[in-house]
């Protein structure tokens, strides 16, 4: 695996250079990744007009738009709580009229849920710390025509934006750990309905996950992944952050540093010019710069 060695937390990356759709907006501020953590200021996304109630929001995920504007999706941890579509089209005052909410239902699993949301709206990914679960969205963007479909159960788990495989985190042993990144290919976009569990398509060990496992992992994006971590200092929490410098191959990640985060078990996103952040037992979100 390749790795930046002696970092002291700025980064130079493909990652600072990212192009495409929704990508080059990006938001992982001057310093990059590996130096993102202070606080900007809070955000409440039921401030948007006509939010149904959101309670506390431990799962975040950003689908964005060419020109700047794009969707949030939240997870609800709360009971009765909801998971909500936001259509936001200016990220600076989230209680602008421009803003609205595409759809919401409640379907609240509880705990600390991460989630993502295919670029086409037709599929929903629920990372629990026990296990994944995918929904088709019969009609996308709206979360009333969510169905489960089959998935083997694998925890601290995730899927990647376009379906296309899924990482699983094996931590085994105690201080110092092993830990390794276990990946299934999709049969079909969205498809695992064949994968086995004992045998990942691919397994790779990653020194830098020294202590990991149970605080998640996320894919915010195509090429880009954040794990939960306890930092080894007094710095506190953070989410240690890989690139692929090949599509798919966990063999090929090039690990970043730590971003520093307020909670270990909050979900991360990325929108124009902004770091999203998650806490949950929180009903708004950070944003970090």
């Amino acid at each position: 695996m390749r790795r930046v060695v002696g970092h002291d937390g700025a980064l130079s990356s493909p990652l600072l250079s990212l192009g495409g759709a929704g990508q080059a907006v990006g938001g992982f501020g001057a310093a990059g990744i590996a130096g993102m953590g202070f606080l900007k200021r809070t955000i409440r996304p039921r401030d948007v007009p006509g939010s149904p109630t959101t309670g506390y929001i431990p799962g975040i995920f950003t689908v964005l738009n060419s020109d700047g504007t794009g969707k949030l999706i939240t997870t609800s941890e709360t009971s009765g709580g909801n998971i909500v579509i936001f259509d936001i089209q200016n990220w600076d005052d989230f209680s602008d009229p421009v803003n609205s909410v595409i759809s919401y239902a409640p379907i609240s699993p509880g705990g600390g849920v991460r989630i993502s949301l295919a670029d086409d709206g037709q599929h929903m990914v629920l990372n629990l710390s026990s296990h994944c679960r995918i929904y088709n969205l019969t009609t996308p963007w709206d979360l009333t025509t969510a169905v489960q479909i089959p998935l083997i159960n694998l925890s601290h788990s995730c899927v990647a934006p376009d379906g296309s495989f899924m990482l699983r985190i094996l931590t085994d042993g105690s201080n110092p750990y092993v830990t390794t990144l276990h990946k299934w290919d999709a049969t079909a976009p969205w498809d695992f309905s064949d994968a086995d569990a004992a045998s990942p398509d691919q397994s790779q060990h990653i020194p830098e996950l020294w202590n990991n496992g149970g605080y998640g992992i996320e894919m915010p994006m195509q090429d880009l992944v954040i794990t939960g971590n306890r930092a080894g200092t007094s710095t506190g929490y953070g989410g240690k952050t890989f690139s692929f410098t090949a599509p798919g191959d966990i063999s090929s990640l090039q690990y970043h540093g730590q971003m520093m985060l307020a909670d270990l078990s909050g979900q991360t996103a990325f929108a124009p010019g902004r770091v999203l952040n998650a806490y949950p037992g929180r009903e708004y979100l950070y944003e970090l710069m």
